[in-house]
């Protein structure tokens, strides 16, 4: 995993913003609410950031 020096709060704001967005369509998948969110929310965010760190 790379460090993450170059986040921002705007970047990071919209970033939860777009987890939020996707996650709930996640859940509509799946049919019902997803109590491991959190570490979905940190995964998706890990992942967006190491793709615009390549």
């Amino acid at each position: 995993m790379k460090v993450m020096c170059n986040l921002t709060k705007e970047r990071l704001a919209e970033l939860l913003k777009e987890a939020e967005e996707t996650h709930a369509q996640y859940e509509k998948e799946i049919g019902k609410r997803d109590e491991n969110w959190p570490e979905w929310y940190a995964s998706y965010i890990i992942k967006k950031l190491e793709k615009e760190g390549d």
